[in-house]
């Protein structure tokens, strides 16, 4: 049978219809799958399994009593621990990360508090909202996460604190530096890898906590977790608002191997701050790491700038 040219054109035409349909088609499933992909990777993030306190021996514990406070804004009730050195003032705040709780290295974090309570300090530490024990159902990576450090801070000064100083880790390093720049009863602060910018941050580094591919799940995920948990990651920035701590001390510590959070982070943060902010970088260790592979050194140069701090302070 002879085929028309009008017949070959009809069903040409509805072959490339058919072949348009199936890619739109292709593409929405994708789009779909995409959105969802992102919805649920968002909301994991935000709400992380709480890591549980470790089960210790009693003997490397130094003495310690349970306590509670509320955020800045009570609403949340938060929960710690407060080592006390007896008739001190000074109190250095420990700011754990994320997915952590109030010790930061498990039980390796004694060491770093019985060096802290050697030279006079008390140590508060505390689990930030939907961490540990304490009450919340959200982590923010630092956006209401400020609001609890600022209800520490206050409950360290209700203590009698005259000196406080600020030391965190990661999320809690990050945070440390905001709210030092919104209290003027923060005196110090140590911020062991922090990022810079929390919006920028997410934007580029956020596959490095979701394990999915940077493009294109790093923007749609960072847009999925403003539209699900209404938080806005412009608000916070480290690097818009360390120029307000000074003339208080900085000390920054960062690995320039660091896989998580690039110390090109703490560059920023150095070139944004003062004069009064100075940055120890180390080398050959991961994340957070200098303190547990670098540990005599870590300890021998927070004991420097503590000693320092002092110093500064019977001088005026």
């Amino acid at each position: 049978m002879r085929i028309s040219g009008i017949s070959y054109a009809h069903r040409k035409t509805h072959r490339i219809r058919t072949v348009v349909m199936v890619i739109i088609i292709l593409v929405l499933l994708a789009s779909i799958a995409l959105i969802g992909v992102s919805a649920y990777t968002g909301w994991m993030l935000t709400h992380p399994k709480r890591k549980a306190l470790p089960v210790f021996t009693s003997n490397i514990v130094p003495e310690y009593r349970n306590i509670s406070f509320k955020d800045i804004k009570d609403e949340i009730n938060l929960k710690g621990w407060f080592f006390e050195v007896k008739g001190s003032n000074k109190t250095v705040i420990l700011a754990h990360g994320y997915r952590q709780n109030r010790l930061q290295y498990g039980e390796d974090t004694f060491v770093l508090i019985k060096s802290l309570l050697n030279q006079g300090y008390n140590v508060l530490t505390f689990d930030f909202r939907n961490c540990g024990e304490s009450e919340g159902k959200v982590t923010t990576v630092g956006i209401y996460e400020k609001n609890d450090l600022l209800g520490a801070i206050n409950y360290a000064k209700k203590l009698g604190s005259k000196q406080i100083v600020l030391m965190g880790f990661s999320m809690g390093a990050a945070t440390s530096i905001v709210a030092a720049a919104q209290s003027q009863d923060v005196d110090a602060v140590i911020a062991d890898s922090p990022f810079s910018d929390l919006e920028e941050y997410l934007n580029d580094n956020l596959n490095a906590w979701s394990n999915l591919p940077s493009f294109p799940f790093n923007q749609t995920t960072f847009l999925t977790i403003k539209i699900l948990e209404g938080v806005n990651p412009k608000e916070f920035s480290p690097r818009a608002v360390i120029k307000d701590i000074a003339p208080r001390p900085v000390m920054l510590i960062h690995s320039k191997d660091d896989a998580y959070i690039p110390v090109s982070n703490s560059h920023e943060l150095l070139k944004a701050g003062g004069s009064n902010v100075k940055l120890w970088e180390t080398e050959g260790v991961n994340h957070i790491e200098s303190f547990t592979k670098l540990t005599d050194e870590y300890l021998q140069r927070i004991t420097e700038f503590l000693n320092n701090l002092n110093d500064d302070s019977d001088e005026n």
